[in-house]
């Protein structure tokens, strides 16, 4: 495997159709690549050397310019693979891959391919109004301190498919890899958010390359299929780490669809206010919140499955308006049909399955929630209680099953009521009959707390099958609850991977 570099302000284009790869290296060197115009054994050596982060010398360039590392690879047979997901059949194996080092900015229409295996050594920026693509069966990976940034203006499509998922992870060997290796891939954008704008935890705060939010509520910052964000989550600053997957001021023509993050320090999925649309999201072993949401977001969901791991994990849903702002407007406001939240199925966790705070509404339909041993559902705070309390109401969970939640299995809703939520009795509300849920029935669902190989979808003549509510236009058709049709297919099966390092 040899070890080329992508320089500051570099531009890689891999157009399969024609065999070409094109680089403008910081070292200026004009000499073409090898075997047509491929990434060849043309070019002189550059910065190569000896030696290097990768061994022996590497033997050319790309389009003439230099590698940083000699041969090997960080990423050893196999590293970003997760075990399951096969590579499309013309991608090479891993370790037959050219290694590819990335840093600094992307400022020009860039392409990355599979014929290559791309290492992120630093924050890197799409910048420029630019478009990243990364194709089917493209693994990148990410050293500490390491992240996909696309900044405003520029888009990210990562076009995996079900046989070739793109695949985001640590550049650590498989077996040595966790949650925090690396940064994760965030996704600015000018949508509405609840304050004038903001920047992207972490960043310096003199960095403009971090800041989201506009009023373009259609803003497109990608589109995402059949991608994995795998052991994300690196701290940037203290206490300030990124998230697996954020989506910050993402408008409405941004779609997420057939993703899973997995195992990052952080959040699974943050949206910083916006609209995205998000279908076929999968949330499994992440340390802190499954889906987080705040700034005034307006995002909608579809068929998303969260899994909490029992060591470190939070909330499946954490939901705010505004921290300290509780009344801001727009109000965030998410909408999800068809979630499937499974926690942790121990009595000593403290997981909670909702936490809906800070003055958030939103609204959720034939969702499943299990196994979440500190409780189900909890409406923190006078402002998220007065959204439940409207009329109609702005906060509200409807046509939904819970089972085994709270230390009794039977705690799905906060039994707080004296505090700080006005004396809102969650257990009146969400067991109103005009709520339409149902408590302490199992969904009877495959083997949904196994963390290597589960199984979410339940079983023919579940509970689950039964007393759903119709999704809107813009979602769907699905009569059931949960993120599986009961005896259906598994849509998570062959692109998504449960590694445990």
């Amino acid at each position: 495997m040899r070890k080329l570099r992508m320089g500051l302000f570099c531009t890689v284009v891999l157009a399969l159709a024609m065999g070409t790869v094109g680089c403008g290296d910081d070292d200026d060197d004009d000499s073409s690549a090898g075997k047509g115009g491929s990434a060849g054994k043309g070019g002189s050596g550059g910065k190569g050397g000896s030696g290097g982060k990768g061994g022996s010398d590497t033997d050319g360039g790309m389009a003439g310019s230099g590698a940083k590392g000699g041969s090997g690879g960080k990423g050893g047979s196999g590293a970003g693979s997760g075990g399951t997901g096969g590579m499309a059949t013309d991608c090479p194996d891993i370790d037959e891959r050219e290694t590819v080092e990335v840093e600094g900015e992307i400022d020009a229409a860039t392409t990355w391919s599979c014929e290559n295996l791309y290492i992120l050594t630093e924050l890197v920026f799409v910048i420029g109004d630019s478009d990243l693509t990364v194709e089917a069966g493209t693994v990148v990976q990410g050293d500490p301190g390491s992240a996909l940034i696309v900044t405003r203006g520029s888009r990210l499509s990562s076009e995996g498919t079900v046989d070739a998922p793109v695949v985001f992870t640590s550049s650590n060997l498989d077996g040595d890899r966790e949650g925090g290796d690396w940064g994760g891939v965030a996704l600015l954008g000018s949508a509405t958010i609840n304050v004038d704008e903001s920047r992207l935890e972490g960043l310096d705060p003199a960095d403009d390359r971090g800041l989201f939010g506009g009023d373009d509520d259609a803003h497109d910052c990608g589109d995402l299929k059949y991608t994995r964000v795998e052991f994300a989550g690196f701290e940037l600053s203290i206490e300030k780490e990124l998230n697996g997957l954020t989506l910050a001021g993402c408008g409405s023509a941004t779609t997420v669809s057939y993703v899973q993050v997995h195992r990052g320090s952080d959040d699974g999925i943050e949206v910083f206010g916006g609209a995205p649309k998000l279908d076929h999201i999968v949330l499994t072993s992440n340390k802190d919140d499954a889906f987080d949401c705040d700034f005034g977001n307006q995002v909608e969901a579809q068929f998303l499955v969260v899994q909490q791991d029992p060591s470190e994990a939070d909330k499946g849903f954490e939901w705010d308006n505004k921290d300290m702002m509780d009344d801001l407007s727009p109000r965030s406001s998410p909408t999800v049909y068809n979630a499937t939240l499974i926690g942790t199925n121990d009595p000593a966790g403290v997981q909670g399955a909702m936490h809906l705070r800070r003055g958030t509404a939103g609204h959720i339909y034939n969702a499943i929630v299990m196994g979440f041993p500190a409780i189900g559902i909890n409406v923190d705070g006078a402002a998220s209680a007065a959204q439940a309390m409207a009329d109609p109401p702005e906060l509200t969970i409807e046509n939904s099953l819970f089972f085994e939640n709270g230390p009794s299995g039977t705690t799905h809703f906060s039994e707080n009521e004296t505090d700080n939520d006005g004396a809102f009795s969650e257990v009146d509300f969400f067991t109103a009959a005009a709520r339409n849920n149902v408590v302490d029935e199992d969904p009877d669902l495959a083997d949904p707390y196994n963390l290597t190989e589960p199984g979410f979808v339940p079983a023919a003549g579940s509970p689950a099958a039964d007393g759903a509510a119709t999704p809107p236009s813009g979602f769907e058709p699905a009569d059931y609850l949960g993120a599986f049709e009961p005896g259906g297919d598994d849509w998570t099966a062959g692109w998504t991977a449960y590694p445990e390092n």
